[in-house]
């Protein structure tokens, strides 16, 4: 044997592409509502460091002093009843709206991955309309989340 274990050999059949994602968003309401028209999202932790040289040290270190978390998504515009709405009724009163968020993968083998952003708030540039002739129409969106990811489900092998 060459020492390399059961758990190293890379089973092709269990590779997430894109088509095995989803994504839902909880509406005011606390709907769950699964987000067809999404055909693009992505969440992303940015830890944020600060430099540390100690005296007598040529090696800077870095110290961790927190992070943030954004998740951006692009739909096809097909409605406007889920998050275009509850944001400009939202600017109307005076205020930002906080969605929750839950992005979905799934294996062929039935197992899965959840993971919940909760009181996430606009952030960015967001695309109102976005118009170019012979295009599908799309709407992109920039979320900060004010929580720790939750995993509520995780894939194991």
């Amino acid at each position: 044997m060459n020492g390399l274990s059961d758990q190293s050999i890379l089973d092709v059949r269990k590779l997430i592409t894109g088509k095995d994602g989803q994504l839902y968003v909880s509406t005011k309401a606390g709907t769950n509502l699964f987000l067809a028209e999404v055909d693009t999202f992505q969440a992303q932790i940015s830890p944020a460091n600060t430099d540390y040289q100690p005296v007598g040290s040529a090696l800077v270190f870095a110290v961790n002093t927190g992070y943030s978390v954004t998740l951006t998504l692009t739909e096809a515009v097909v409605r406007d009843d889920v998050m275009l709405d509850e944001l400009i009724s939202d600017l109307q009163q005076g205020y930002f709206p906080s969605f929750d968020f839950q992005g979905k993968l799934r294996r062929r083998d039935g197992k899965a991955e959840r993971i919940v952003y909760r009181n996430c708030i606009p952030d960015g540039s967001i695309d109102l309309q976005n118009l170019t002739p012979g295009e599908i129409i799309k709407r992109a969106w920039s979320f900060r989340v004010n929580a720790s990811p939750e995993m509520i489900q995780k894939f194991t092998y």
